[in-house]
């Protein structure tokens, strides 16, 4: 511990004059005072103050002195090959920055499900509506705190009450049971009876005694996998290795295109619905206003 603290200390102490760097790059690559000011718009005293100032501060010369040319030494190459990348790197990530605020970047955390069921096949008509509006997107399971990890908005499935968001309800979080097109033809009929043959795919947020409450049918069936995650469970249904209860608004693509066909109607087991939220602090801003009125038209009435 006294070790490192020692090692800060000292970066703290010798204060490196990190503004020289540029400059002390161009001397390298050029190895020429008088080259060197011309490109950097100083006189040659200026730069030559520099160089030194630079030299003081490391503890060691960076060039060989030869009349008016300069060569670099171990030092300075050990230096230059430190400094050269690094500054490239720092001038290409302000580039980006320029380039994510001149495009008004929106960062949104989503479950994984939703992004890859309902938002990806959606991003084409996204750019289409909003496109100077680059979007970050963080698919994770994890409720993230929106203002400590930078976030500008999230689309989560709650009640809609969240400590410190304003929440906009955008869909019904109602669910319906599906199965593969093959599994479904098979079974509909003794599904719909009750019968205890099917192999049953459970989500643990959307379990399937609260199906069968709704029905008002006894508990039957055989569970044959538990999913902690929506996407997974939809995966496996389109495989036909049971018949999963899920969101209905993560499955109307799957349907639509026939990986997917519907064992029951939808119904509404809890009161969890599928919401836009944001930081009350940092209130309703552009861009999230944007992403919300996209929603809005994508999801009208859901």
């Amino acid at each position: 511990m006294f070790f490192l603290d020692g090692m800060a200390n000292q970066m703290v102490n010798e204060r490196i004059p990190l503004h020289i760097l540029p400059t002390f790059v161009i001397a390298a690559q050029l190895e020429n005072l008088r080259a060197t000011a011309q490109r950097v718009h100083l006189t040659h005293g200026a730069v030559s103050q520099q160089i030194q100032q630079l030299e003081q501060a490391i503890g060691c010369p960076l060039f060989e002195r030869r009349g008016r040319g300069l060569r670099l030494n171990a030092a300075g190459r050990e230096l230059l090959a430190v400094a050269e990348p690094a500054l490239l790197a720092l001038q290409r990530g302000v580039g980006r920055v320029r380039r994510i605020a001149a495009s008004r970047a929106l960062r949104i955390s989503v479950l994984p499900s939703f992004a890859h069921y309902w938002l990806l096949p959606r991003l084409p008509a996204f750019r289409d509506a909003c496109a100077d509006i680059a979007l970050d997107i963080d698919a994770s399971l994890a409720v993230q705190d929106l203002s400590l990890k930078g976030f500008d908005a999230a689309i989560r499935i709650g009640n809609g009450r969240w400590a410190g968001l304003h929440a906009q309800r955008i869909a019904s979080g109602e669910a319906m049971p599906v199965a593969s097109p093959a599994l479904a033809q098979r079974w509909r009929t003794a599904f719909e009876q009750g019968s205890p043959l099917t192999p049953l795919l459970e989500h643990d947020v959307t379990p399937w005694r609260t199906w069968f409450q709704a029905q008002r049918q006894p508990e039957s069936g055989r569970q044959l996998a538990l999913f902690n995650d929506a996407g997974l469970l939809i995966r496996a249904a389109e495989q036909g290795f049971g018949v999963a209860l899920v969101k209905t608004l993560l499955t109307r693509d799957a349907i639509a295109e026939g990986r997917l066909a519907a064992m029951a109607g939808p119904r509404r087991l809890s009161e969890d619905d599928f919401y836009l939220v944001w930081p009350q602090a940092a209130g309703l801003t552009p861009v999230v206003a944007e992403l919300l009125g996209w929603l809005q038209q994508q999801l009208p009435g859901a």
